[in-house]
């Protein structure tokens, strides 16, 4: 089926982004931080869905593992956060209006 495509930033992404935290966003120093680029392209060689729905990037999976870990949630949990944190979306390349992987998705990567 290949891979799903995200992180198509729409109005309501602009408009949200504007707003000003009111403390420093520690996930968007992280995101600054690394090549995410040098990632990609070590993440590539994982083999996309053949059948059902198309995969999530594997950006996206290893950026939610990285989120999972780092905060202590289960896959349930994990499924929520990606959900409802904006600052977990931002962080995973998802927009607004992208799917977030479920807890079924999360606990397979």
């Amino acid at each position: 089926m290949g891979q799903r495509r995200i992180g198509q930033f729409g109005l309501l992404d602009a408009a949200v982004s504007r707003r000003k935290p009111r403390r420093p966003d520690v996930l968007d120093d992280i995101g600054r931080l690394f090549d995410w680029a040098a990632f990609e392209r070590l993440l590539a060689v994982i083999p996309v869905a053949a059948k059902g729905e198309p995969s999530f990037p594997a950006l996206t999976m290893f950026k939610a593992l990285l989120l999972q870990r780092w905060y202590g949630l289960s896959d349930p949990a994990m499924e929520a956060a990606l959900f409802d944190r904006l600052s977990f979306q931002r962080f995973a390349g998802l927009s607004l209006d992208d799917e977030t992987p479920d807890h079924s998705t999360l606990a397979v990567s």
